[in-house]
């Protein structure tokens, strides 16, 4: 049985259409799955390049704290620690007291 030809270029237009929104239907939510992975894929890369170089920072650090005597005295300097025979002078502004006239 022969269908005329306009109603097989619309079943073919309808069975077309309907494909067209199936795949839409079905793969939208997968597509916005993937897109969603591919943003945090792309995040997880920054974060992975900050703590590489931060790593690189450390291991310069730990090469000059192996190294440089002076690095290590000034480092320790700043933290508030001295060497037996120094003495440190702390001076504080004493924010309480009126001024002399």
């Amino acid at each position: 049985m022969m269908l005329p030809k306009q109603l097989s270029t619309s079943l073919i237009v309808f069975i077309g259409v309907s494909f067209v929104f199936g795949v839409i239907v079905f793969m939208g939510p997968e597509y916005r799955k993937h897109a969603q992975h591919e943003r945090r894929l792309e995040d997880l890369r920054m974060e992975r390049s900050r703590e590489e170089a931060r790593l690189q920072e450390l291991r310069v650090r730990q090469q000059r704290f192996q190294t440089d005597r002076d690095y290590v005295r000034k480092t320790a300097h700043e933290l508030g620690m001295v060497e037996p025979h120094e003495v440190i002078f702390r001076f504080h502004e004493d924010s309480h007291r009126t001024p002399r006239r």
